[in-house]
């Protein structure tokens, strides 16, 4: 029995596999690309199965399949469009497969005409987030490091960003795609400001110097997105001992989600004492800050972020008035508090969305000599948007953005009088762009904004439209147009909101070529319209008066922008030159004239070399500007008089060495090594002497040559 039982399993066995032998197809063919030449590595094979197999150097395969009847052969290959077709399944199928390129390769076009992206990933990157703590002349803040880039002013006195001959309230700073209304410290006379937010918070910056997305509004010159980091990984303690003054942070991190926590302290007392500042201090800078950092990620698609800021700080120092014995105090303190909470997230495989609010507030109290100004602000802007993939080569992205502005202000007279200016805005604003892409080698995106301002009651429309076309394997040309829209300044509309929005029209061709991880060269050329200015008289007190939309201006340059990172081993350098023609009717001026803060010539060259046998980089950045216009009072010409050349050389290095598993950086920077004298603009000290002219008081930096230390440990 055991050996008949036997007999009969060996034999429907194989009666089974003769069955399947006699039942399989063979499948076959070549693949090629739409000019015939043959495609290596594709993937074809049997939907829904594993039967399939890889084309050879001729574009060849053939494999056999037991599945029967009309079946879906599909190949895929990366760079390439998905290809499927049903088939029969007889003894015996041949096939020509062609595949099409597909728009969304690596290599395809990417739009870039006005934007400059500092990311690790992005490529159209110029620059990456490490950067801009290695900069010599940055010292760890953002904006000082985004003033390497062609386009921008170099701006010693000021810390801002001034972009293409626009004036500094002309740049809008987002993170994570809400607004940060107040992304600089408090500026005063004569004493440059830096930025607020921390370049270890971000993982990618894009700075946008014209011609930029539909997204964005209420910027007249310039866009400066900052996209903060993802959920912390590792847990982390640090402390940062620093010539100025130190902090702690510590980050714990869970499965899914994390928390940072950071405090810091300021003090520039010690420089005062050690150093020949150019300011007459009565208190040097000290300021408190305080950071927390939430983040929880619920799935893979989807990303919670909470950001919390707040500094308090203060200051005071002597100003010349007209007479050295009776110099006029400049005083500011104030409190400074930000947050922004953000979550995003996809819908279906091919619709994603992203929502947030972030809020501002500061209370800044300001003396100028007897006088007071006490200046409180909320600003507190909601967002969405959605992006879809509505196929392979078109992405359509709309949403819409509410901000409301509250702004009240006393000032304050030694003499007993009183002014309080005060408005209440709403701002709404919609958008829509989508971005087309025809073939890899040409991209569109056309947009339309619109906003409404309630503090004016007046609507603007903004069309903008940008191309991109590859000319080459490492090359491409863009184009850039677009309408752009700004409310008008607190300083305005706290003294009269029957006004309009000021305007400006940007025109943008670029020219790009090479490897961003390697060598990249850009050039590109600008012109930009001004229109309904606000332009105003000098009224009583230093107010304006009789303010309205009568100013109008033009700008137009170029810019160079040349990185090589492969040359030298270990040696990373970049070159940026700015060319500037720009006159402007607005705010007093008399007549259309260039603005006191313009440089014609702006060239500047960061360099670092990583010396690996002791972990060390070594970085230099030299900046030259030709002279800035200033306004002689005793002179018939307005702003027709010119500083001398403006140069800096500053050096820094960084030691990187271990503590445990643990990297930790001892950093040394030297701003204006050479110690040159720079006289940055001039400043009338607004009282005649017996013969009614004005003297003049040049304006410097603070210190000469500025010397910072920090040890940053890791534990």
């Amino acid at each position: 029995m055991k050996q008949a039982y036997k007999t009969t399993t060996t034999t429907i066995l194989l009666l089974i596999s003769a069955i399947f032998v006699t039942a399989q197809t063979n499948i076959s063919g070549v693949v090629t690309d739409k000019h015939g030449e043959p495609i290596t590595g594709v993937n074809i094979f049997i939907e829904d199965t594993y039967d399939g197999a890889s084309s050879d150097d001729e574009g060849r395969f053939s494999f056999r399949t037991t599945e029967n009847g009309k079946q879906v052969l599909m190949a895929t290959f990366i760079g390439y469009k998905s290809w499927e077709q049903e088939i029969e399944l007889s003894a015996e199928v041949h096939v020509q497969i062609e595949l099409q390129e597909s728009v969304n390769t690596l290599d395809a076009v990417t739009i870039t005409a006005g934007s400059f992206t500092a990311n690790d990933e992005g490529r159209a990157s110029v620059m990456k987030p490490l950067d801009i703590y290695t900069t010599p002349s940055a010292n760890g803040d953002v904006m000082a490091a985004i003033r390497t880039m062609p386009g921008t002013q170099a701006s010693a006195d000021d810390g801002r960003l001034l972009v293409r001959g626009g004036d500094v309230y002309e740049t809008a700073t987002y993170i994570d795609g809400l607004v940060a209304a107040k992304p600089y410290y408090s500026k005063t006379p004569d004493v440059a400001t830096r930025g607020r937010f921390a370049p270890s918070l971000f993982n990618g910056v894009q700075f946008n110097t014209g011609g930029y997305s539909a997204e964005y509004g209420q910027a007249l010159s310039s866009v400066l997105v900052l996209n903060s980091t993802g959920k912390a990984e590792n847990d982390n303690t640090g402390i940062s001992l620093m010539s100025i003054g130190g902090e702690a942070n510590h980050t714990s991190s869970w499965d899914k989600s994390s928390l940072m926590l950071s405090g810091g302290y300021v003090n520039f007392a010690g420089y005062d004492k050690l150093f020949n500042s150019n300011i007459d201090w009565v208190k040097p800078v000290e300021s408190v800050n305080g950071t927390a950092v939430f983040r929880y990620k619920p799935r893979s698609s989807g990303l919670f972020k909470a950001y919390f800021t707040t500094d308090y700080g203060k200051l005071a120092y002597n100003v010349p008035a007209g007479s050295d014995s009776n110099p006029m105090k400049i005083s500011n303190r104030g409190i400074t508090v930000y947050s922004n909470l953000s979550y995003r997230d996809c819908i279906f495989d091919k619709t994603c969305y992203r929502v947030g609010v972030s809020a501002t507030f500061q209370d800044q109290k300001t003396g100028i000599g007897a006088d007071d100004v006490d200046t409180r602000e909320w600003s507190v802007e909601s967002r969405f948007a959605v992006i879809h993939d509505l196929s392979e080569g078109i992405k359509l992205t709309w949403g819409a953005n509410e901000t409301s502005h509250l702004y009240n202000q006393d000032y304050i007279r030694a003499e007993g009088e009183n002014y309080t200016g005060e408005f209440d805005d709403h701002l709404f604003g919609v958008f829509v762009e989508p971005e087309i892409k025809f073939t890899k080698n040409l991209a569109i995106r056309p947009g339309l904004r619109s906003e409404y301002s309630s503090v004016i009651n007046k609507w603007n429309v903004a069309p903008r439209f940008a191309v991109a076309l590859k000319t080459g394997e490492n090359a491409q040309l863009s184009a850039a147009w677009g309408m752009y829209h700004q409310t008008p300044q607190p300083d305005c509309l706290k003294l009269k909101t029957d006004l309009d929005f000021e305007k400006a029209t940007h025109y943008i061709l670029s020219y790009q070529f090479g490897n961003v991880s390697e060598r990249l060269f850009r050039a590109e050329a600008y012109y930009k319209t001004y229109l309904d200015l606000i332009s105003h008289s000098a009224g009583e007190n230093g107010l304006p008066t009789n303010l309205q939309n009568t100013g109008n201006g033009y700008a137009g340059g170029f810019d160079i922008f040349w990185r090589d990172q492969k040359s030298i081993k270990g040696f990373d350098y970049w070159i940026t030159y700015s060319y500037i023609d720009t006159k402007r009717k607005y705010k007093y001026y008399p007549e259309k004239v260039t603005p006191e803060f313009i440089s014609d010539h702006t060239f500047s060259v960061v360099g670092k070399y990583w010396v690996s046998k002791i972990n060390t980089q070594i970085g230099m950045s030299f900046t030259a500007a030709s002279g800035r216009p200033y306004n002689e009072p005793n002179s018939n010409t307005f702003n027709g008089e010119r500083t001398k050349m403006y140069s800096d050389l500053s050096l820094n290095f960084s030691h990187v060495f271990y503590l445990g598993n643990h990297y930790s950086v001892f950093y040394c920077s030297v701003n204006n090594v050479l110690g040159n004298d720079n006289i940055l603009s001039y400043r009338p000290t607004g009282i005649a002497d017996a013969h009614g002219n004005y003297s003049l008081v040049p304006v410097k930096r603070d210190l000469k040559r500025m010397v910072f230390v920090g040890l940053f440990l890791n534990f």
